[in-house]
């Protein structure tokens, strides 16, 4: 037991903040899942390994409501980041010094982001030969600084899922802005601000929802981790009955399974509102907290930046070739076969980068490290 708990303990992350949340790793997990497994396992193994054609079909639709994941993922954002600046305003908390939190993202996110892009760069370039490099390079700059979505009015040509990153740069660097709402003194006007930013949010987004992404469209989540930060850090009542717990387990459930973005604008509300639920009574309920703190489930989550940059290059490699092997004649158990093999590829390659890579770097002045070495050498 002590091997295996030495052996876990590697893969936790690395936190100075002194509010670490592991039940928010929990929800990373649920998150990093739906991306992974709903949408772009789904449809590897719908095109590669199935090579169906129709997508018109309720499965195919569902499978494109793998974003949700992302959602999710705008929202544990607009949660986190927020935390210190509400702190700062309604707790009278320490303020956030704005050089240590713009330095922080550069040394703790870029470098594996710019790892996995020359990496994918290389891959489309020398291997797979889909551009040229003069064809791809304007798009590697363009990626390099978070400005694809905007300059070529389409997803990263590298990493398709850095879209999502690109969304998250533009919150990161509005949060400073955007956390003077916080200053509204009134605690019923100023929740009603997120909220209305938040349904109406949700609303306008639905109708530009085949366009490029920007925080224009997508603000509507980060809006709502800020409302569930300014709930979490003024409620100090927890929500430990059995019917909460039964509420969020039940909430995050049905969530799943309804089609918003593509089906209908009021599924798309009711879908929201059931993630605020869900991720306020996982915050404030003991048991649900217990649940999504569970280590294994935690661990993942806390890797889920690795494996949200690396999944969709190891599918694609998986592409060529491997997914056109035959296990079994029965259809099901062909496809099981290769969900196991993909989630367990997807799983090895990037606990490796998180240890080598992504790790270290939650390090805080790890750099400083490396400056060292090279002059004592």
């Amino acid at each position: 037991m002590a091997s295996l708990k030495n052996f876990t303990d590697k893969f936790k992350r690395i936190t100075y903040s002194g509010r670490y949340l592991p039940e928010i790793d929990g929800l990373r997990f649920i998150a990093i899942f739906i991306v992974v497994c709903q949408t772009h396992l789904g449809t590897y193994i719908q095109d590669s390994v199935l090579q169906l054609t129709d997508q018109s079909g309720y499965i195919h639709r569902f499978l494109l409501e793998g974003t949700y994941g992302v959602s999710i993922f705008f929202i544990i954002s607009g949660f986190i980041l927020a935390l210190p600046f509400a702190e700062n305003k309604l707790l009278q908390g320490k303020p956030v010094i704005l050089k240590q939190y713009l330095w922080r993202r550069v040394t703790r996110l870029e470098p594996a982001y710019i790892i996995t892009l020359i990496g994918y760069f290389i891959l489309r370039v020398y291997v797979y030969r889909y551009e040229t490099f003069g064809e791809l390079l304007p798009h590697f700059f363009a990626s390099l600084f978070y400005m694809h979505n905007i300059v070529y009015d389409s997803h990263s040509s590298i990493n398709g899922v850095a879209w999502s990153l690109e969304v998250e740069i533009q919150f990161y660097l509005l949060m400073p802005l955007l956390s003077y709402l916080y200053s509204i003194k009134n605690t019923i006007t100023r929740r009603g601000v997120f909220l209305a930013l938040t349904i109406g949010g949700v609303i306008f987004s639905y109708y530009h929802q085949y366009d490029v992404a920007n925080f224009l469209y997508k603000g509507c989540y980060f809006f709502c981790g800020m409302l569930l930060a300014d709930i979490y850090l003024l409620t100090k009542k927890n929500f430990d009955n059995s019917i909460y717990t039964f509420t969020g387990a039940a909430f995050l459930i049905i969530s799943l399974f309804i089609p918003g973005y593509y089906e209908n604008v009021f599924f798309s509300i009711l879908k929201i509102i059931l993630v605020f639920i869900f991720f306020f009574l996982i915050i404030k309920n003991s048991t649900l907290k217990k649940w999504f703190s569970y280590t294994p489930v935690a661990i993942i989550g806390g890797m889920c930046y690795s494996i949200y940059l690396l999944h969709i290059g190891v599918l694609g490699i998986l592409r060529h070739g491997f997914a056109h092997i035959v296990f079994s004649s029965n259809a099901w158990v062909n496809v099981s076969i290769h969900c196991v093999c993909a989630i367990i590829a997807i799983v090895i390659v990037s606990g490796i980068f998180f240890l080598l890579v992504e790790k270290p770097t939650m390090k805080r002045d790890w750099y400083k490290n490396i400056f060292r070495k090279k002059k004592g050498s």
